[in-house]
């Protein structure tokens, strides 16, 4: 008796591992062919694998994903080509039961088999998108943006039963979830800022002043202690309602709730809308200095010169220089203030050369632009080349002596100008 149970194992043993060692040549044999990019002859040995070993290593299903793909692509029919889908949505089903860390996302996946093939129903598709977003924190623009279009054409039916302030909140979330992305993937910029220009537009007949102020008097007591959420409302509301009163409120309540250089700068934008410009520098001033980020802080700068100095010559100078000094990839600022010189060359009245020496030197602030940075290079040109119409010739330097040399302006514009060695 001993004997025959002896036997039995052996016999078990021996089988178990013929087959690790037929899933080990099966595995070569499909990966060969995939190197290959022979499509159609790694099939078999890999659904064989997919049979015999599905869990020994999650490569099986990234290979696997490929293989799908391209029986997708190679389908024949559309029955064929929705039979290959329905299999591909199994698939990721098996890949979740087998290896759930690598595949959080499968649904979304699943979701997107359907988008991209146009197979399935709306609701098919949004029951999988809204449970794959409830598990996973990573998530492609493109998924984001199909969902929210689908759900989006879900209330604009007749006999949807999603309420208004229910349509809101979605929004809220996606573009909530959205930045939170462009913020952890910054690689991904482009694609996460598109994005969310693609929720706006699909948006804009919903999210108005109107709507949001009714859904954010509703929800703001419930919401009171919450950051994130009153960041995402004044966000949104920035759009096209800065100027409406639940914007000041929000604004208002926001920053005692958290003085940041994200709530100052909410206030500031309030208190500028509703032609407040002392408190608007105040708060614009606190965000710069709040500001970490010196990409940021220079965008603070820029805006506090460029709106609310822009008709003093001297702050006008000092908010550029510091947007300059944080960022010296902005060209605006360059721009701006070059522009703001030439807007004050009639002011120096002292002598036609002043004048000129004021274009001068708009056209050395745009240079300087252009050589920080290659891709500025020449962008500007046409600009230059009307400016050289009023400015100094090389013969009037040449005149004057000042090559190799520094120039005073004065007139209210207080910079000195540095002349190259003649060439």
């Amino acid at each position: 008796m001993r004997v025959n149970i002896l036997m039995i194992l052996l016999t078990i043993y021996s089988v178990s591992n013929a087959q690790k060692m037929d899933c080990s040549k099966q595995v070569k044999e499909y990966k060969d062919f995939l190197i290959l990019k022979k499509m159609d002859e790694s099939i078999q040995p890999w659904e064989s694998v997919l049979k015999n070993c599905p869990k020994d290593n999650p490569e099986l299903y990234t290979d696997g994903i490929t293989i799908y793909q391209y029986r997708i692509e190679t389908a024949k029919s559309s029955e064929e080509k929705e039979k290959v889908v329905r299999d591909f949505m199994k698939f990721y089903d098996q890949f979740h039961k087998n290896f759930p860390e690598k595949s959080k996302d499968y649904e979304i996946k699943k979701g997107l088999l359907l988008v991209d093939n146009s197979i399935g129903t709306d609701d098919e598709i949004l029951t999988l998108f809204e449970s794959g977003f409830s598990k996973v924190k990573d998530v492609e623009g493109r998924v984001i943006f199909s969902y929210f279009k689908l759900f989006n054409k879900k209330y604009k039916n007749t006999d949807s039963k999603i309420s208004t302030n229910t349509y809101v909140e979605k929004y809220s979330s996606l573009y909530q979830l959205t930045n939170e992305m462009l913020l952890s993937k910054p690689k991904y910029s482009d694609e996460y800022n598109a994005t969310l220009r693609s929720l706006k537009s699909e948006a804009r007949s919903v999210i108005n002043c109107e709507n949001l102020t009714a859904y954010y008097d509703d929800k703001i007591n419930e919401n009171k202690e919450n950051v994130q959420w009153f960041e995402t409302a004044l966000d949104i509301l920035s759009n096209r309602c800065s100027d409406k009163p639940i914007f000041l409120s929000m604004a208002q309540k926001f920053y005692d709730l958290n003085k940041t250089a994200k709530s100052s700068s909410f206030l500031a934008m309030a208190f500028v809308k509703n032609r407040k410009n002392n408190d608007a520098k105040k708060y614009f001033e606190e965000a710069a200095i709040l500001e970490n980020d010196s990409i940021e802080k220079a965008k603070i700068y820029y805006n506090l010169g460029a709106t609310l100095y822009n008709d003093d010559l001297e702050k006008t100078k000092q908010f550029m220089n510091k947007a300059i000094s944080f960022d010296p990839m902005l060209d605006r600022a360059y721009l701006f203030l070059s522009n703001a010189y030439v807007n004050n060359a009639e002011k120096c009245t002292d002598n036609n050369f002043d004048k000129k020496a004021v274009y001068y030197l708009a056209i050395q602030t745009i240079k300087r632009a252009q050589n920080k940075n290659p891709k500025f290079a020449g962008k500007y040109d046409s600009l230059i080349a009307e400016l050289e119409k009023k400015s100094l010739s090389v013969e009037e330097i040449f005149q004057a002596k000042l090559f190799g040399k520094t120039y005073k302006i004065k007139c209210g514009i207080n910079e000195i100008v540095e002349f190259p060695q003649k060439k």
